[in-house]
């Protein structure tokens, strides 16, 4: 018998936690997997991460863990939650996640502002007006905001 992938038990952990209450020791353990599968989602193998990842977690609790009230957990779900959509066109980002999209535009955290703006670039390739002037406005803000606070 095979043993289990090290990203399977990080997977597998992250969903424990996420079914707990959200006390510091839990907070703390979140924000230690988050890190962990992050790590796994870079040095792969990417593909297997990212199908378990999403087979057992879906976006709505990594959107969820985005108000957290801890802003390394935010930073490090707000990392694996763009790695996770840099296979995703933007036609179903848009589709799929405009209701997130528009709140992280409002959110208070930068790297969580930095998330959505990555999404807006993917639309550059639409010819449409609003395509055009998401994509240079993005652009800008993302001048502004410190390589050292975006972790894609």
């Amino acid at each position: 018998m095979q043993d289990e992938k090290d990203y399977t038990k990080t997977i597998k952990l992250i969903c424990e936690l996420l079914q707990s209450d959200p006390t510091p020791e839990v907070i703390l353990g979140l924000r230690e997997s988050f890190e962990t599968l992050s790590k796994q989602l870079r040095t792969g193998p990417f593909l297997e991460v990212f199908e378990t990842t999403l087979s057992n977690i879906p976006f709505a609790a990594l959107f969820s863990l985005l108000a957290a009230p801890d802003n390394r957990l935010i930073a490090t779900v707000a990392e694996v939650t763009g790695q996770l959509l840099k296979p995703v066109t933007w036609a179903m980002v848009h589709q799929t996640f405009e209701e997130y999209i528009i709140q992280g535009l409002d959110h208070p955290h930068p790297v969580v502002k930095c998330l959505v703006l990555n999404q807006f670039l993917k639309c550059e390739g639409s010819s449409d007006p609003v395509s055009t002037i998401v994509t240079r406005l993005s652009r800008c803000v993302q001048a502004w905001v410190p390589e050292s606070q975006v972790h894609y």
